[in-house]
């Protein structure tokens, strides 16, 4: 079984994944779990490998990007 690290970043609404030992895989989720199925399917399309393990590594958020969109808006009105 092969395992891939996966670098996280929040970006709005999305969690955006991106495979660190192998170019070409890059994708979305609107969640972790939804991530992480993403992954793997790209992972089987475009390498041919089933059953990998992920490790997720998370970027820190900061205060500001933690918060709501709407949030932001109206903190820097």
């Amino acid at each position: 079984m092969t395992l891939y690290h996966v670098s996280v970043q929040r970006d709005g609404k999305w969690y955006v994944g991106r495979v660190l030992e192998r170019r070409g895989v890059t994708t979305q989720g609107r969640s972790l779990d939804e991530l992480v199925a993403m992954l793997r399917d790209a992972i089987e399309t475009l390498w041919n490998e089933r059953d990998v393990q992920l490790e997720l590594v998370l970027a820190p958020e900061s205060p500001a990007s933690a918060r709501p969109a709407r949030a932001r808006r109206k903190a820097s009105a």
